[in-house]
């Protein structure tokens, strides 16, 4: 009898021993990143503030991929793995990678000048070099944030921009001199990738990069395609949807369009040889010759931003409603990838600041949920009345865990204004001046929706109180000068 028990608590031993043994500690820690990661996603899908594709990696092996959400919500379509979306800005790594190529190939040099390729920059932008194109120290205006030329033109075109850009008068500064992030220099890349190889920009990365690592998902859109397979539409919160974006067609500083698994594949590659020796690697991340950056301390090297000490490096990526982060550690080669199709991301940094910190080995925090999220999920689920019953209750009940200030209150508010329901309008404003009675912004947004419902007594009646709380509203004067004037 002794004996048997001894036997069986070997086998236990060995057995625990074995099951202790089969994981190392990175691995163990791995599962713990990737649960808590899942945690956190969860958090923010059923918060109703997240909607998108997450992939992560460690010590360069996958440890998390989850997809949450629609890619469609009108036809509450689900996103899949290999659901496409807009990366935006996150383009400009692959815009980088394709000069340095070039540059490895012996084609071109980074310390070329611009003119050499694009003899029409000879006016205001001689000086300027393909180094100073890739580190956003060129001063050439930024046809986006500076120009804002998707606000005058309904379709942007590559034709259209280089005009744009020929004809300024001047840099905002001296090329070398300072930092300032300028969209318009990648494109000017994109130009000298296809002057120097003689094919589109698009065809070019596709037999580079896209193509060599089975990035099956991965397209530059531009002019000549009508179709982006596998495409996630886009929205503002989650009822707006946002198109827009399919009218700008401008290349090299964005407009490439991949799924988490496709930019999975092209990290893997940036730790070997395929694309370029791990030597010209190393100038994409080298400080050394940059001039000071943003005032978190981060610089940009060839396509990456480059946060202090050099280990990380990550770019964002937005366009309309999408939101994308591709964040990497390249010393322990770590990699976090969030892509999504609505504007959460930038609504609540607490998501990519928790996700980097989980990858980090940090303490995070889960940030309160947006009652304007729970509106909108609600209501796009189950209906107005449901919706606002909810968001009565958390008032009632739970202001500890959402997010009630007026700000989100009166922007919910307006999101109906946009639609124009203004009588939906009308009961969210209301809400905003029971728990704001001495907001003077509050009941002159309520006055406002109560005169676009039809309702002019108590727009009046609204304005007046906003008026007596803030008699320096010129708005609300004016408007009710109107108003008593019929």
């Amino acid at each position: 009898m002794e004996e048997d028990v001894t036997k069986r608590f070997g086998f236990l031993f060995l057995a625990l021993f074995c099951l202790i043994t089969a994981f190392s500690p990175g691995e163990v820690l791995a599962q713990s990143k990737s649960s808590e990661l899942d945690k956190l996603f969860n958090y923010y899908h059923e918060a109703g503030m997240f909607n998108g594709a997450v992939l992560a990696g460690e010590n360069g092996r996958m440890i998390y991929s989850k997809t949450f959400g629609f890619s469609d919500f009108e036809n509450k379509t689900s996103l899949s793995p290999s659901s496409v979306f807009c990366i935006g800005s996150i383009t400009k790594p692959f815009t980088a990678l394709a000069i340095m190529t070039l540059k490895e190939r012996g084609k071109l040099s980074y310390d070329d000048k611009l003119i050499e390729y694009i003899p029409e920059f000879k006016i205001y932008a001689k000086d300027v070099t393909l180094r100073h194109l890739l580190t956003h120290t060129s001063g050439i205006l930024d046809y986006a944030n500076d120009l804002k030329m998707q606000l005058r033109y309904p379709e942007l075109t590559n034709a259209r921009v280089f005009d744009v850009l020929i004809h300024q008068p001047a840099l905002k500064f001296k090329a070398g001199e300072k930092y300032a992030y300028s969209n318009s220099g990648y494109f000017l890349l994109a130009m000298v990738i296809e002057k120097v190889s003689g094919k589109k920009y698009g065809d070019f990365l596709t037999e580079t990069i896209f193509r060599p690592l089975g990035m099956d998902h991965t397209h530059a859109y531009d002019e000549t395609m009508a179709v982006i397979p596998g495409r996630v539409n886009a929205y503002e919160n989650f009822w707006k949807k946002r198109d827009e974006y399919l009218q700008w067609k401008v290349v090299g500083n964005g407009n490439i369009y991949s799924t988490a698994h496709d930019l999975w594949l092209f990290d893997r590659a940036l730790y070997g040889e395929t694309l370029v020796s791990q030597s010209t690697l190393r100038e994409a991340y080298d400080t050394t010759r940059l001039v000071a950056g943003k005032k978190d301390g981060s610089q940009y090297g060839f396509g990456w931003h480059i946060q202090p000490g050099g280990q990380v490096v990550y770019h964002r990526g937005g366009l309309e409603g999408f939101r994308c982060q591709y964040w990497r550690n390249i010393e322990k080669q770590d990699a976090l990838i969030i892509l999504g199709n609505n504007t959460w991301l930038s609504s609540c940094p607490d998501i990519l600041t928790g996700a980097q910190n989980i990858m980090l080995g940090k303490p995070y925090t889960l940030a309160k949920q947006g009652i304007t999220a729970l509106f909108f999920e609600y209501w796009y689920l189950k209906g107005y009345e449901l919706a606002l019953k909810k968001f009565q209750e958390a008032k009632d009940k739970a202001r500890t865990q959402y997010d009630f200030s007026e700000e989100t209150i009166n922007d919910l508010g307006y999101s109906f204004v946009n639609r124009e329901e203004f009588h939906q309008a009308v009961e969210i404003f209301k809400l905003n001046v029971e728990l704001y009675p001495e907001s003077a912004n509050a009941f002159d947004s309520l006055g406002e929706a109560y005169l676009k419902a039809g309702d002019t007594k108590q727009a009046i009646l609204n304005y007046e109180r906003s008026l007596k709380l803030d008699p320096q509203n010129n708005s609300a004067i004016e408007i009710l000068k109107k108003l008593r004037s019929k």
